[in-house]
């Protein structure tokens, strides 16, 4: 309640131009975003980040570890099998989830066994050096054309149901296009779906996410909403999207970015105090239908600072 009244106020403050300058939100338009964004992966494919338009003080981060842009992923990336985008001009912000290739690099040594509830759910690692899909993710935030902050999640076999293959497999899905003005919810509402979403991690939790009747999850590739089985202890029904009695806590504060005219939400989550994680919700008419997920290596942090909700 804290949290949604603190949003309320915020959201009435930028609305009478308070906080975001006519000059500001002309500058970051859905057009010249996407254009960052295309200018992006070009970058990522080619390896080579020298023609982006990067700040002095640009901030890179690969699942909650800060290094220079280039380093990580960016010496390993290869094509791009699918990727959704999300654009949020009132941060000038952009979100993409992202299936991409990369060679795969047998570990030199054996990991030792995990003792998660959630092991044995990864696919298996292919031969050395075999071409595969791997799961990756980014935010970026642009100031005068130029961007400031790069965020990168990176989902390989070692981390949690892991499965490429099955997000693929999901590339029908529409989180893209522009929706009628009728099915859209506020930035408010939106924030507060993908917000109380992981206040459910509890036996009994306080909150609700608004989910459709209809509602499906894929956590980096496992999906989760199939019905039958157990997941942590808890019997999944299909089409459900509640977490509703999977207790897991600590989840720490949530950052977010809202496409309204498309109607997705992402959050930003430090999931369990021990993975850097975000979640893209989809809703329409006020209801979630479709979240899908990436979690990416253990980290100490996500490497950024909290942030007001609806900053």
């Amino acid at each position: 309640m804290i949290r949604t009244v603190q949003c309320f106020l915020a959201l009435a403050f930028i609305a009478g131009g308070g906080i975001v300058s006519a000059h500001a939100q002309s500058a970051c338009t859905r057009d010249s975003l996407k254009g960052v964004i295309g200018q992006y992966f070009s970058a990522l494919e080619a390896r080579d980040p020298s023609g982006l338009p990067l700040a002095p003080k640009v901030k890179f981060t690969e699942n909650g570890v800060e290094m220079p842009v280039g380093e990580g992923f960016w010496k390993t990336a290869g094509k791009v099998l699918l990727k959704r985008d999300l654009v949020d001009t009132r941060k000038c912000g952009t979100h993409s989830n992202v299936v991409i290739e990369e060679k795969y690099t047998a570990p030199k040594t054996a990991a030792p066994a995990s003792k998660s509830p959630f092991a044995g759910l990864a696919a298996k690692p292919p031969a050395d050096g075999t071409i595969r899909p791997i799961l990756y993710g980014v935010r970026l935030k642009v100031e005068n054309q130029r961007i400031t902050e790069i965020e990168t999640f990176v989902a390989r076999e070692t981390e949690f149901a892991f499965n490429a293959a099955v997000v693929l497999e999901t590339r029908d899905q529409d989180w893209e296009s522009i929706i009628p003005e009728e099915q859209r919810s506020s930035r408010l509402a939106m924030i507060a779906a993908a917000d109380d979403y992981f206040d459910m991690f509890a036996e009994k939790p306080e909150v609700r996410t608004p989910f459709a009747q209809v509602c499906d999850r894929w956590e980096n590739g496992f999906y989760t909403t199939r019905g039958g089985g157990e997941m942590g202890g808890v019997k999944m029904t299909a089409h459900d999207c509640s977490p509703k009695g999977l207790v897991i806590t600590n989840h720490g504060p949530r950052r977010f970015l809202v496409d309204l005219e498309a109607g997705t939400v992402v959050a930003y989550v430090h999931f369990a105090g021990s993975l850097p994680d975000f979640h893209v919700f989809r809703m329409r008419g006020g209801k979630v239908d479709l979240i899908q997920a990436v979690i990416g290596a253990g980290a100490k942090s996500m490497g950024w600072p909290d942030e007001p909700v609806c900053k």
